[in-house]
């Protein structure tokens, strides 16, 4: 599974138990962040080993439009897709001329991926807790209620009511940060951008029929 997938299924923990309080008011915190309809944003990808060795960086570019559509697309090294359409979910591998079709509910439920994208469905996924990591950023702990395994940590930094960086650290000690930039606010998207069209002379597989 290619890195952009995997970060897919990943995405888009906790150390000590979060009170009542503290969670309401974290999850109150994300859900205004979060309550723009449109958004548009560049990111840097950066990939960590366990041991905190830089093994990959990547940029590109980040549509979203709530409920449930969005598309990420890897600039460099390689340039790969990955769209939402709100009932599927198409990942496209560029180089490998190679495309990817799941249900989209079944892809991105209970994933970071679903934070980002979705209205308030996330709550009913994730328990949120307040984070202090000594630096100006505003850091928000969410765990997820049901452990899959799938990651083990995930966190989302805000400033100034934007987010500014999301974090997951997965099972296998491996660290995805992605940092935002150039964030835009409801700007208008042509809804053809959360249409995948499969280009001539790829190879699709698709397991929504299977």
């Amino acid at each position: 599974m290619s890195l952009l997938s995997r970060l897919l299924v990943l995405l888009i923990a906790s150390w000590c138990a979060p009170s009542l309080l503290y969670a309401a008011e974290g999850a109150d915190a994300i859900a205004k962040v979060f309550k723009h309809k449109t958004l548009k944003a560049d990111f840097v990808q950066k990939v960590y080993d366990s041991r905190r060795e830089l093994q990959q960086t990547m940029h590109g570019r980040l549509a979203l439009h709530r409920p449930g559509r969005f598309r990420w697309s890897y600039q460099s090294p390689y340039e790969q897709e990955i769209v939402a359409d709100g009932k599927k979910v198409w990942m496209y591998d560029i180089d490998l001329e190679q495309v990817t079709v799941r249900h989209q509910v079944e892809t991105v439920g209970g994933t970071p991926a679903l934070l980002l994208s979705s209205r308030d469905e996330w709550r009913n996924d994730f328990n949120v807790a307040t984070v202090d990591r000594g630096d100006a950023l505003t850091w928000y702990e969410l765990t997820p209620k049901k452990e899959d395994g799938t990651f083990e940590h995930l966190y989302l930094a805000i400033k100034d009511n934007q987010f500014q960086r999301l974090e997951i650290q997965d099972s296998f000690g491996q660290t995805t940060e992605l940092h935002f930039t150039n964030v835009q606010l409801n700007p208008v998207i042509d809804d053809e951008v959360f249409e995948f069209v499969v280009p001539d002379d790829v190879d699709v597989l698709d397991e929504t029929e299977m």
